[in-house]
């Protein structure tokens, strides 16, 4: 495929976007740079969300989350609302921590179409020693409130637990779908840590997360136990009528790899978000993807700087954007790229 063709294809704007409400997040888990991020945080204002979708008038589908916690910004629910009154289909992630009965009767009400609950164990001290400041008990306690109340409304808001997967809670895995399907929780997604911090230049307060996710991640002296736990969890959802999804061992169409090492570029996968996925950041930034999080790492421009109406059209097609573009069509992608889980096919 020629690189004219890759970066030209998918020019118009996507039918799907992620929108960061907030940048900030009540927790502080090890392996996630929200803590430690050194551009622009702070919440969106609802004037600036709106005026995000105004700019997007064929979107179709929005994630309202990013590295924040969304039920920290005071008015999410409003901006689920505003979103879904225009036909939009809202997912989001949570912590499930800052769930009051309130919140939960908001969840099941507001048009929310999908939650997806981040949950890395079904034990109190596996999951808190990855989820650090968060309380295992107050998670299982939330879960069961949202379910009662989407039960009890009879609401077609569609739950999932998320689950991040490592060398600490790998074995933890039949016993979070068991966890899951007890609290009625249809669905499991698993994704793997894994590092996408591997850079030059990489700022100094991102080293040690970079560090940790190294020796947490699954390296491939794991991944024969890893296959075992595999089947068994599978053979368990099967059983219960719950959902799994797994996420792969090595990249796509190749065996896993003793050392962990990445394919040669050649094998790697060409990821695709830049042209047919969105993402802004609660300070406005547009990025190439979710997976680079921060604007220090990498950035289209700020939607919000410019001619009203028009700047987030003027960032899509911006020089920047041409270039990371052109540059991850071909052999040479963006050093931000090259260790990405995503660009490898391994998350």
């Amino acid at each position: 495929m020629k690189t004219d063709r890759i970066v030209h294809e998918s020019s118009p704007i996507p039918r799907f976007a992620q929108i960061e409400p907030i940048g900030r997040c009540n927790l502080a888990c090890r392996m996630c740079t929200v803590n430690e991020r050194i551009d622009a945080v702070g919440e969106m204002s609802i004037e600036r969300f709106h005026s995000l979708l105004d700019q997007m008038p064929g979107l179709e589908t929005l994630h309202l989350q990013g590295l924040g916690e969304p039920m920290l910004h005071p008015r999410f629910f409003d901006m689920v609302e505003l979103a879904a009154s225009r036909g939009i289909r809202v997912s989001a992630n949570t912590n499930l921590t800052l769930l009051t009965p309130a919140r939960a009767l908001r969840c099941v009400s507001c048009g929310l179409a999908s939650l997806s609950v981040s949950i890395d164990g079904a034990s109190r001290e596996v999951y808190q020693s990855i989820r650090r400041k968060a309380s295992f008990d107050k998670v299982v306690r939330n879960l069961g409130r949202l379910m009662r109340a989407r039960e009890e409304q009879g609401s077609r808001l569609e739950v999932r637990g998320v689950m991040v997967l490592m060398r600490a809670n790998l074995d933890e895995l039949p016993a979070l779908v068991r966890l899951l399907h007890a609290h009625n929780v249809a669905e499991l997604l698993v994704q793997r840590l894994s590092s996408d911090l591997e850079q030059p230049g990489l700022a100094p307060g991102y080293i040690p997360i970079r560090d940790y996710v190294r020796n947490a991640q699954l390296r491939g002296g794991d991944f024969a136990h890893a296959q075992q736990v595999f089947d068994e969890a599978r053979k368990l959802a099967r059983s219960l009528g719950l959902r799994l999804h797994l996420p792969r061992l090595a990249p796509r169409g190749e065996a896993p790899v003793a050392n962990n090492e990445p394919p040669a570029d050649d094998t790697l996968p060409r990821c695709r978000w830049p042209w047919e996925q969105l993402y802004v950041t609660a300070a406005g930034e547009l990025l190439p993807c979710c997976m680079v999080a921060t604007a220090d790492r990498a950035t289209f421009g700020n939607v919000f700087d410019g001619e009203a109406g028009s700047a987030l059209q003027a960032r899509w097609y911006s020089p920047q954007a041409d270039a990371f573009r052109r540059a991850l069509a071909s052999d040479s992608p963006p050093e931000v790229c090259r260790g990405c889980a995503l660009y490898r096919g391994t998350f």
